[in-house]
Order: C-alpha cells, then sequence, then structure tokens
C-alpha cells in the first residue's frame, strides 16, 4: 500500500527502511538464507529488524529523534520541515549508514568463526568466470571426450540465472589425454553447454618469464601453434 500522508510516509520509513538496508547488505555479503526464499518472509524479517534497530535508537537517542521530528511546531513531523538539511542527514545515518554498517559487521565476525568460505556469488559457474582473464579451457564432457579452447574478448559466458553455457572464440584439438594438439583450422569457436560438462579446466597463460621462450608457438589469438 503507498503512504497516502506524510505521517504514512514517515511512519515507513522509520519502522521498515532500516530493516530494508540491513537485510540488502546482508544478502549482498552473505546470501539469501533457504527460509527467506519467500518474499512474505523477507518482509516480516525486514520489519523485525527495522523494529528491532528502532528501539535501539530509541534508547540512544530518543529525545534528539523527538525533537528532531516534532521541531516545537504543531504537527507531528514539522521539525522535518524546518530542519530539512539535517533530517536528511539523520535519516542516511538512521536508515542507510546503520544498518548497513551492522549487516557488514555481522558478515566479517561470521567470516572470522566459520569453518567454511561462502563466495556471494549465485553459482561457482558465475565465481569461476567472474573478472577472469584471457586463458586456454579445457574440458571433459560427460561423453569423455575433450573439448579445448582460448577464452578471450570474443568469447562469452552465461551468468545466473541463465543456464550455463560457454562460447569459446578458437577451438583446438584436444587428445584422449586431455593434452592440446593445435588449433583446429578454420576455427570460429566451440560452444559448451555446463550440463555437459563434467570436468572444466581453466589454464592461464604461461607467466613472462616462460612466454620468451614460448614465444614462436604464440599466434594473435594467444593460443599455441604446436599445442600445449
Amino acid at each position: 500500500m503507498v503512504p497516502g500522508t506524510v505521517q504514512q510516509l514517515t511512519i515507513l520509513l522509520i519502522l521498515v527502511l532500516p530493516g530494508v538496508f540491513y537485510q540488502a547488505v546482508r544478502e549482498r555479503l552473505r546470501g539469501t538464507l533457504a527460509s527467506e526464499q519467500e518474499p512474505q518472509n523477507r518482509l516480516v524479517r525486514a520489519i523485525a529488524a527495522g523494529a528491532l534497530l528502532d528501539a535501539l535508537y530509541a534508547v540512544a537517542a530518543g529525545p534528539w529523534l523527538v525533537r528532531l521530528l516534532a521541531g516545537g511546531g504543531d504537527g507531528p513531523v514539522s521539525g522535518l520541515l524546518r530542519e530539512p538539511r539535517r533530517a536528511g542527514l539523520a535519516a542516511l545515518l538512521l536508515i542507510v549508514a546503520v544498518p548497513s554498517a551492522l549487516a557488514w559487521a555481522e558478515a566479517v565476525w561470521r567470516r572470522r568463526h566459520a569453518r567454511a568460505r561462502y563466495e556471494p556469488m549465485p553459482t561457482a559457474w558465475d565465481a569461476l568466470f567472474r573478472d577472469r582473464g584471457s586463458c586456454f579451457i579445457r574440458v571433459r564432457l560427460k561423453s569423455g571426450l575433450w573439448v579445448g579452447g582460448w577464452l578471450g574478448s570474443r568469447s562469452a559466458v552465461s551468468a545466473y540465472p541463465q543456464q550455463g553455457d560457454l562460447y569459446l572464440q578458437a577451438q583446438y584439438r584436444v587428445g584422449s589425454d586431455g593434452r592440446f594438439l593445435g588449433k583446429v583450422p578454420g576455427t570460429g569457436g566451440v560452444y559448451v553447454r555446463a550440463s555437459d560438462v563434467d570436468v572444466l579446466e581453466v589454464l592461464l597463460p604461461p607467466s613472462e618469464g616462460a612466454a620468451a621462450a614460448a614465444t614462436r608457438g604464440v599466434d594473435d589469438d594467444g593460443g599455441s601453434r604446436e599445442g600445449q
């Protein structure tokens, strides 16, 4: 329901938004809990977090907040109209900054005491290819066949929530043992679906020292003409 008056809008800001910002930052750092997949559960948690924060605000700075809202006027929120800059600063602090800082502190504390590290990426596929530079990709399909290629600037990788797939801009022949045998002549790339993948390996380009010895075999795609 959209607030129809200034008082209703103020109540929404005070009761709900602190919890909304807390939950948004918390989910960004830690991910969504299974119990919060339903929208109503997320709303209830946001309202509960907002109410708890409001109670803490009332204990810590109740009189100051009342003076800021009332401002000595007749209306319940006349103070906001008399000192909009001060009210805006207070809103940024209490609605955005404090809930976000609490969510960040909670995430840091849990990360330090967790037995395993949580990756906020929605899938391991996204985490693997996010910010990934140019490299060789070697894939063993569920059928047992090997597929290899060069992941470069003209390649493409899907991201959640799309089904995982991968386009490599240049394909390489791969032996039955997974060894690169050379670039496929006239290759226009190769497409791989994540659902068909059994094992996927990322092979980083050689270091600068090793690259000097292999200069002969590197083409304009960054791949080896002689094979890997």
